[in-house]
């Protein structure tokens, strides 16, 4: 057999195989094959079979505080969820807040001070559901108290993987929310399947409790019948077992998401958090000059125009029939200057996140540019809180213009801590903002701004620095403004007096808890008056009010308002006309037509045709 320096001469049998020539004087030799498998081609690839992904089982710990949290995800469910966001989810979160703390809390981590006063913070927050019932401040409540509490927790377990001071922390709260919550239910699951098979006393449970149902079927109806106060209590179990069951479920589907929340945060069961090496730094310095030099310019022209108004060379910008009114002012352009300052808020933070550095160091062109355009943001905000103050002075106080004076303050806030960083780097920014506008807001909602903007209203009012009164708009504010409602229905301008009485009886008409007999006002005793769940302290306060006005009222009073329930029940009613008219009369129509000089809805015969 011949053979030349590159393959063996043999390279033509049937299989088309090529050997290896020698090397170093050692004879190749074909690796071993198992027996009973044929290979093809002189190669054996052995089959993949993938890594099985081991699990730690749940610690004793972790299945105590894995059912405390199905207990907790109840709580939730029922008291705020199915009972309104009263006095129930105060509750509700004080519990979740206490389990997490206690399950998540380790001396051996190094917990800063931040963290543990968004804490203090949340719970403060979450107080103020039980106190007042503003649907709007609550549900801003609601996020604040929820961003709070993620803050917490990240705070007392493993931690920010970039500072807590920068805006990158918001970051690493948004990965853990996500990430532990719905990525980490694997986790979860793959540990809580370790465990059942390491030990077998959860499942015993289960089987026990399976077992134990169907004796309670025989003897939970022979004990109701045995006595009369656990038979009401089955009674209105069962009366509400729908919406005990479809609680339940939600609880069981919502616990495995809260629990993985809290799992993959241990400090003993997940690795601290690293920041990571990627770098947000993409935009050349020039282009970010540019930018901010064009929009610095436009802002430049704007405060030129401004000029107009105190300066008669420049009154050629006006128009010809422009005419200045206080009003005019005061509407015009609010909302726009408000969206501009939102805008450069955004800029700024952008520029000084995306912008390369020389070094460490922003470039000095960009700080002057930003610094310029928070200056200008500043202008604008004290300029559009001006407008407010004339606003107010004239049409007076209302909830969403306190709201958007309280937004503008933290705006401005957040443009000073932001000057500041832009000179001195090392200066954290994002904890004293969060810190501080959420203690703002929190102050906001302990002042009870329905009863406030109704105060100030009605004061401003009699002493007359506004010309008009709402009372339709004192009305459809929270409950903490009806008694300011009652005070007007008594006031000795009986004008001003009747129109609070109607407004009342509509708020009467439209609450579920309380109705008027005769001679008595009655207080629902089944409706969220007399649940603990749902009690709020504004509504029962306001319940009581409306109990004790109606109560004191006399005859004629009584016989207007019972004829204004039964004109809502029965009418249809037109706000542009202030009438209700009453369609049940075959051809023709009767209409009821408000008298401002008696205060009633009088009658007026025939009348649909001319309206």
């Amino acid at each position: 057999m011949k053979t030349d320096n590159n393959y063996n001469t043999n390279c033509n049998n049937q299989n088309g195989v090529y050997f290896a020539p020698q090397q170093n004087n050692l004879q190749y030799q074909q690796p071993a094959q198992p027996q009973g498998v044929n290979v093809q081609g002189g190669y054996y690839m052995p089959p993949y079979t993938p890594l099985k992904k081991e699990y730690k089982p749940f610690e004793k710990n972790d299945t105590l505080f894995f059912i405390l949290t199905l207990i907790t995800s109840f709580l939730l469910v029922d008291f705020a969820f199915f009972n309104g966001f009263k006095l129930g989810f105060t509750v509700a979160y004080y519990v979740l807040f206490a389990l997490t703390t206690a399950y998540l809390y380790r001396r051996k981590n190094k917990i800063s001070v931040f963290p543990l006063l968004c804490g203090a913070l949340s719970l403060t927050g979450a107080a103020t559901f039980t106190l007042y019932n503003n649907t709007l401040i609550n549900t801003i409540m609601l996020f604040l108290v929820l961003g709070l509490y993620c803050i917490y927790v990240l705070g007392i377990s493993v931690g920010f993987s970039h500072r807590s001071g920068s805006f990158k922390m918001l970051i690493d709260l948004a990965e853990s929310v996500v990430i532990d919550t719905f990525g980490g239910v694997e986790n979860v699951v793959g540990s809580a399947g370790a465990s059942s098979k390491k030990n077998k006393k959860p499942l015993y449970i289960l089987i026990g409790v399976a077992v134990s149902l169907p004796f309670l079927a025989v003897i939970i109806p022979l004990l109701a019948k045995s006595d009369a106060a656990f038979e009401a209590l089955i009674g209105k179990i069962v009366l509400n077992i729908g919406k005990y069951v479809l609680e339940i479920v939600i609880s069981v589907i919502a616990c495995p998401f809260i629990f993985s929340y809290l799992f993959n945060k241990r400090s003993d069961k997940k690795p601290k958090r690293t920041a990571k090496s990627g770098n947000a730094q993409v935009i050349a310095s020039p282009i970010t000059v540019s930018f901010l030099s064009m929009i610095s310019v436009t802002y430049c022209v704007y405060l030129l125009s401004q000029l107009a108004y105190f300066f008669s060379a420049f009154n050629g910008i006006l128009p010809d029939d422009y005419e200045y009114t206080a009003s005019a002012f005061a509407r015009r352009g609010f909302y726009e200057m408000f969206a501009v300052c939102v805008i450069n808020v955004g800029l700024i933070i952008a520029a000084g996140v995306l912008t390369k550095r020389t070094g460490k160091k922003l470039s000095p062109a960009v700080k002057g540019l930003s610094c310029f355009i928070s200056l200008f943001s500043g202008v604008l905000i004290v300029t559009v809180m001006q407008k407010m103050k004339l606003n107010i002075s004239i049409y007076g106080l209302s909830v969403n213009r306190v709201l958007v004076t309280t937004l503008m303050i933290m705006i401005f806030i957040m443009l000073a801590f932001f000057i500041l960083h832009i000179f001195a780097p090392k200066i954290s920014y994002m904890q004293p903002i969060i810190i501080v506008c959420s203690a703002i807001f929190i102050a906001l909602s302990f002042a009870d701004s329905d009863a406030l903007c109704a105060r100030y209203n009605i004061n401003a009012y009699k002493s007359g620095a506004i010309e008009s009164l709402d009372t339709e708009n004192i009305r459809m504010s929270s409950d903490s403004a009806l008694p300011y409602l009652i005070e007007l229905a008594n006031d000795s301008d009986r004008v001003i007096a009747n129109r609070a009485m109607h407004e009342f009886v509509q708020y009467v008409f439209y609450s579920s808890d309380i109705t008027f007999s005769d001679n008595k006002a009655k207080l629902v005793i089944d409706g969220s008056n007399n649940d603990l769940r749902s009690y709020n302290l504004a509504r029962v306060n306001a319940y009581k009010k409306a109990a004790e006005f109606y109560d004191n009222a006399d005859k004629n009073s009584k016989e207007t308002m019972q004829k204004d329930i039964w004109l809502i029940e029965n009418c249809y009613y037109d706000e542009y006309e202030n009438a209700y008219f009453d369609y049940s009369h075959g051809d023709h129509s009767v209409v009821y037509r408000y008298n401002p000089k008696t205060g009633n809805y009088d009658i007026v015969e025939n009348d649909y045709e001319n309206y």
